[in-house]
């Protein structure tokens, strides 16, 4: 049975680098990106993104992991992403993480998708402070729509890890983590598909209703989806699967580990509790297949040619 993760990020040297940037106070960058690794007990990756790529394959390769789409930590590290897609292309499936307030956003979506060939953009709705149904967005759906993108888009309680490390402000405005915000959008784009991460972290009931409504809507079910702790509605991971495939079924649910640093590399704990709820609910070998990889290989055109990368 191939795996494909669907959600894994690529959280190169630079990706640290543009993060420690956004302090006010930091000294000097590389010693700084040191001590916060040994005090938040992770491996600074590499400084040359082959090699922290060369580690994912074997990686990949130890537990059986045919592909995983790699996600870009931050906008503006597009380029550490895409010489790993180039050493191991099909192997990683690029996609860029995407501010729609960035003046050269267009461009560089535009330039992943034809050079690099990238095949997804992630938009952080809540992080970035715009509705996902405002014409802030709608260029790069437009984008997608063109270049044949998958589109991931973060809604509900966005929690990332490396933000909290470096001590960077939660800066998240909940008037832009609801769901149906997408439902227009998916309307208005429907040969575009977009994909819901960590089953919507905490606004799963919201996305029931627009998978019920939007065929082009997917759910992941990346992360140890701590989102469970901070409601009542679902009485566990368990419970959410049934649920989402009553509604979504098999055909619209990947599967994603939010896999992104080392020494714990790719999680292996989430793949095992999700294949666990799988038997448990007595899923056949078809449904399996289709969480497990077939969805993304559907979704991301894998059976498509590979365009050519240039550097």
């Amino acid at each position: 049975m191939e795996v494909i993760d669907a959600h894994v990020h690529f959280l190169s040297y630079n990706y640290f680098r543009l993060l420690t940037q956004l302090r006010q106070q930091y000294g000097n960058v590389d010693e700084f990106i040191s001590d916060q690794a040994r005090i938040n007990q992770f491996e600074p990756p590499p400084a040359d993104p082959v090699r922290l790529a060369n580690r994912w394959a074997i990686e990949l390769d130890r537990h059986d992991v045919a592909r995983a789409v790699m996600i870009s930590g931050i906008p503006g590290d597009e380029v550490s992403l895409s010489q790993a897609a180039r050493v191991y292309p099909g192997r990683f499936i690029g996609v860029a993480a995407v501010n729609p307030y960035v003046g050269v956003a267009e461009e560089l979506v535009e330039y992943a998708a034809r050079e690099w060939g990238f095949r997804g953009v992630a938009l952080y709705p809540s992080l970035h402070r715009f509705a996902a149904n405002s014409e802030r967005a709608y260029p790069i759906y437009r984008l997608a729509r063109r270049y044949q993108l998958v589109v991931y888009i973060c809604f509900g309680r966005l929690r990332i890890a490396a933000r909290r490390w470096w001590g960077l402000p939660d800066v998240y405005d909940w008037n832009y983590a609801d769901p149906a915000d997408l439902h227009q959008v998916a309307a208005d784009f429907p040969s575009v598909n977009f994909v819901v991460p960590a089953f919507g972290a905490g606004t799963l009931s919201r996305l029931l209703r627009l998978g019920l409504q939007c065929p082009n809507v997917y759910l992941d079910t990346s992360s140890s989806n701590c989102w469970l702790q901070d409601q009542s509605e679902f009485s566990g991971l368990t419970h959410v699967f049934d649920r989402a495939l009553d509604v979504f079924g098999p055909r619209r649910l990947l599967f994603g580990t939010d896999s992104g640093v080392f020494p714990r590399g790719w999680r292996r704990p989430v793949f095992a509790e999700q294949t666990a709820i799988m038997d448990a609910l007595h899923l056949g070998d078809r449904a399996r297949e289709a969480i497990l990889g077939g969805n993304a290989r559907q979704l991301f055109g894998l059976d498509r040619d590979i365009p050519t990368y240039v550097i």
